[in-house]
């Protein structure tokens, strides 16, 4: 009879034999995901037999790991600041060190002047920032835009999932091209594509050919994106409003500058556990014409999840 024993010491040996990294999570990961169980009754039942079927799905699993499929995509969850959400081709996986983001977004909306605050997430993937932020900020509302209708289905999944949906409005756009020229947001979100093509094949095996291209690469420096986006920030925020940028390994002076010639405040760089400056706080400090706070965009009038 096979048991959990079983199957799990021959997936850590299959992927043993690639060198992939931390095989017993994997295994452990993996077999918790066949069976319906958590990690913790993996461990602690190993003489629970495996039905055959559960063991064939199992082994197809452990095999497409063994290949370089992210656990994310095959499990098609992924946990991001207490959420589970659901991950899977099509959207980049979301990283711990975005929650550095989520984190301070919180602490300025919950202990800042901005209690009702409204935000945009600009490239928002499977949603993890913007809904991980409206879940814990029940007052806040946002918008939260993507290329990818593979990244909204997922993003508008996981906001119904945690009860969000109806204060995200999700749509199809590139950076803010969806919105007038107005003071709009208390708050503008962004983990951008930030790898330089040069560093294509410096990358694991499982980011280069699994995740998307389009949530990775900001073009041939990896600061393309910020180039662009810096020109288009300071009019859509109200004044004394955030930005709140991820940044990537080395990139934090040369962002921070384009920031600053654009009219906004570099309050504060994060670091990530690593050390790397990781997240870039940003305000809009000049008074300009004032904020038109409670004018929709022509987006926000649109269908959710539809192109602008």
């Amino acid at each position: 009879m096979r048991t959990v024993a079983n199957a799990r010491s021959w997936a850590i040996e299959e992927l043993k034999r690639v060198q992939m990294t931390s095989p017993s999570v994997s295994a452990d990961l993996l077999l918790a995901f066949v069976l319906g169980w958590d990690r913790v009754r993996v461990l602690a039942h190993p003489e629970e037999p495996v039905p055959d079927k559960t063991w064939a799905r199992f082994e197809e699993l452990v095999l497409r790991r063994t290949k370089g499929e992210p656990l994310q995509y095959l499990t098609g969850e992924r946990e991001f600041y207490g959420l589970v959400l659901r991950t899977g081709p099509g959207a980049l996986i979301p990283r711990p060190e975005t929650e550095i983001l989520v984190e301070e977004a919180i602490r300025l909306m919950t202990h800042g002047s901005l209690p009702r605050a409204r935000f945009l997430d600009i490239g928002t993937g499977a949603g993890c920032i913007a809904i991980a932020v409206a879940h814990a900020i029940p007052s806040a509302t946002g918008w939260a835009v993507d290329l990818s209708d593979r990244a909204l289905d997922m993003a508008r999944g996981n906001a119904i999932r945690h009860g969000v949906a109806g204060r995200i409005l999700l749509i199809r756009a590139s950076l803010l091209e969806c919105f007038p020229r107005h003071s709009t947001f208390d708050f503008i979100f962004c983990n951008p594509p930030y790898v330089a093509l040069k560093d294509y094949d410096s990358l694991p095996s499982e980011v280069r050919d699994y995740e998307p291209h389009l949530a990775l690469f900001g073009g041939e420096s990896g600061l393309e994106f910020y180039q662009e986006l810096a020109t288009e920030l300071p009019s859509r925020l109200v004044p004394g409003g955030y930005l709140l940028l991820e940044l990537g390994a080395g990139q934090a002076d040369e962002v921070r500058q384009l920031i600053e010639n654009e009219g906004l405040r570099v309050e504060r760089i994060l670091d990530d556990l690593q050390g790397i400056p990781r997240c870039l706080v940003g305000r809009k400090v000049s008074r300009g014409p004032g904020a038109i706070h409670g004018q929709d965009s022509r987006c926000g009038r649109q269908a959710a999840g539809r192109t602008c």
